[in-house]
C-alpha cells in the first residue's frame, strides 16, 4: 500500500496542465462568455417572434363552448348550447401579418449579426490578453538573461573592487541597474499574472496559475488584403445589423400602411349546435327545429366578414411615423459606422505596417547589440574599459530585445483589430 500511495502521489506530481493554443482559447471563451450567452438568448427570442409572426399567417383552429339562457320575451329563447372546433383564416392579401412577419425576420438576422460582431469583440479581447501574457513571458526572460549578465559583471568587479581598483560609484552604479531590473521584472509578472487571472476567468478556469499558453510563430505573419470599401462594409456585421435594421422599420411601416385596407376573414365551425328553445324573433313565426341545428345533433356554421377601419383617431398614421422614423436613424446609424469603419481600417493599416517596419529594424539591431555587449564585457575583463560601459552595452540591449518584443505584439494586436473590423479571421498567428 504505501508504494502504491508513493506511485500516485508521484504521477499527481508529474502532472501539469496543457498548453493552450490561441484557437483553444477562443473556442472556449465564445462558447463561455456572457456576451455570447446573451447574444445567444437575444437570437432565439428573436427566432421565436418569427415564428409567431409566420404562425399568424396560417389557418387558426380552435375549440370553443357556448351556453346560453335567456327569458328575453321577444326572442324567446330559453338556452341555446354549442361546443364545436373552429378553423378561421385571413383572406386579406393586404393584411399587414405579411409585413410583420418579414419585420420578425429581419430582427432576426440583425440579432444574428450582432451576435458574430459579439464573438468578434470576444476574440478580439482573448487575443489581446494572450498577447499580452507571451509579451510578459518574453520579456520577463529577458529581464532574467541581463539581469544574470549583469551579476556576471558585478562578481568579475568584486575582487577588483576589493584591492581599491575601482571606483566607489561603479558598485553603486551597478547595483542600482540590478535594483531596477528587478523592480521592473516585478512588475512584468504582477501584470502578467493579472492577464492570466482575466483570461483564466474568461475560459472558465479556477484560476490562472495552471495556465500554459503555447508560443505563437516566431515571424510575424503577413498583413490580410485589404478590401475596396463595398466588400469591407458587407462583412462588418455591425453594418449588417444595421442594414437589416432598417428593412425591419421599412417593413413595419409597410404593416401599418396596411391597416387602412379591408380585411377579409373567413371561419367554420363544426360540432355540436343544440338549442330547446327557437330564435323566434317573431311569436307568429314557424322555424323549423333544425334551422341552427337539431336539438342534440351536430352541425355547422361557416362565415365570411369584412371590416374597413375609418377612423382611429391618428392611430394608423402614428404607427407609420414611428417606423419611418427608427428606418431613418438606423440609416443614419450606419452611415457613422461605415464612415467610422473606413477611417479605423485605414489608420489601423498604417499603424500596422509602422510597427511591422520598426520590428525588422530592431530585429537587425539585436545581433549587432548583443555582439557590442559582450564585447564591453571581455574589454571591461582585461581592464581596458570601465563597469559603466559594460552596464550601458547590456541594458542597451535589452532596450532593443523589448523594443523588438513590444512592435511584434503591437503589430499582432493591429491585425487583431483589423480582423475586428472587418467581421471575419483571415491571420494564421499560430
Amino acid at each position: 500500500m504505501i508504494w502504491l500511495l508513493a506511485l500516485w502521489l508521484g504521477l499527481a506530481g508529474s502532472v501539469r496542465a496543457d498548453e493552450l493554443s490561441l484557437g483553444d482559447c477562443l473556442r472556449r471563451a465564445q462558447s463561455l462568455s456572457a456576451q455570447a450567452k446573451s447574444g445567444l438568448i437575444k437570437e432565439a427570442r428573436a427566432r421565436a417572434a418569427v415564428q409567431e409572426a409566420r404562425a399568424g399567417l396560417l389557418p387558426q383552429l380552435s375549440a370553443v363552448g357556448l351556453f346560453q339562457q335567456s327569458n328575453n320575451p321577444v326572442i324567446q329563447v330559453v338556452d341555446n348550447n354549442e361546443a364545436a372546433l373552429r378553423l378561421t383564416q385571413d383572406l386579406s392579401p393586404f393584411s399587414p401579418q405579411w409585413e410583420r412577419a418579414r419585420q420578425k425576420e429581419a430582427d432576426f438576422r440583425a440579432e444574428s449579426a450582432l451576435q458574430a460582431a459579439n464573438q468578434q469583440d470576444v476574440a478580439l479581447e482573448i487575443k489581446t490578453l494572450y498577447f499580452s501574457i507571451l509579451r510578459g513571458l518574453d520579456e520577463a526572460a529577458r529581464l532574467t538573461e541581463i539581469e544574470a549578465r549583469l551579476e556576471n559583471v558585478r562578481e568579475t568587479m568584486i575582487p577588483k573592487y576589493s584591492v581599491g581598483r575601482l571606483p566607489p560609484f561603479d558598485a553603486v552604479k551597478i547595483r542600482a541597474s540590478l535594483s531596477a531590473l528587478a523592480r521592473r521584472r516585478d512588475f512584468v509578472a504582477a501584470q502578467t499574472d493579472e492577464d492570466k487571472e482575466t483570461l483564466a476567468l474568461m475560459l472558465g478556469l479556477k484560476n490562472g496559475d495552471s495556465l500554459s499558453l503555447r508560443p505563437l510563430r516566431a515571424a510575424p505573419p503577413a498583413m490580410p488584403p485589404t478590401p475596396d470599401e463595398r466588400t469591407a462594409a458587407g462583412d462588418n456585421p455591425r453594418l449588417l445589423a444595421l442594414q437589416e435594421r432598417i428593412a425591419a422599420a421599412e417593413s413595419g411601416a409597410r404593416a401599418a400602411r396596411r391597416e387602412r385596407y379591408p380585411d377579409v376573414r373567413a371561419g367554420f365551425d363544426y360540432g355540436y349546435m343544440g338549442n330547446s328553445g327557437l330564435f323566434n324573433l317573431y311569436p307568429s313565426a314557424n322555424y323549423p327545429a333544425n334551422a341552427y341545428g337539431s336539438p342534440l345533433g351536430w352541425g355547422y356554421n361557416a362565415s365570411l366578414s369584412l371590416s374597413l377601419p375609418l377612423w382611429d383617431w391618428g392611430g394608423i398614421s402614428a404607427r407609420v411615423a414611428q417606423n419611418e422614423r427608427d428606418a431613418a436613424l438606423a440609416r443614419a446609424n450606419r452611415e457613422i459606422e461605415r464612415q467610422k469603419l473606413a477611417a479605423n481600417l485605414s489608420g489601423l493599416r498604417l499603424r500596422a505596417e509602422a510597427a511591422l517596419a520598426d520590428e525588422s529594424r530592431m530585429t537587425a539591431l539585436l545581433s549587432e547589440t548583443r555582439s557590442a555587449a559582450e564585447v564591453q564585457t571581455r574589454l571591461y575583463r582585461r581592464g581596458a574599459t570601465g563597469v559603466l560601459e559594460a552596464v550601458d552595452a547590456w541594458n542597451t540591449w535589452l532596450d532593443a530585445m523589448i523594443t523588438e518584443r513590444e512592435d511584434y505584439y503591437e503589430y499582432l494586436l493591429d491585425l487583431a483589430r483589423i480582423e475586428n473590423a472587418l467581421g471575419r479571421d483571415t491571420v494564421s498567428y499560430e
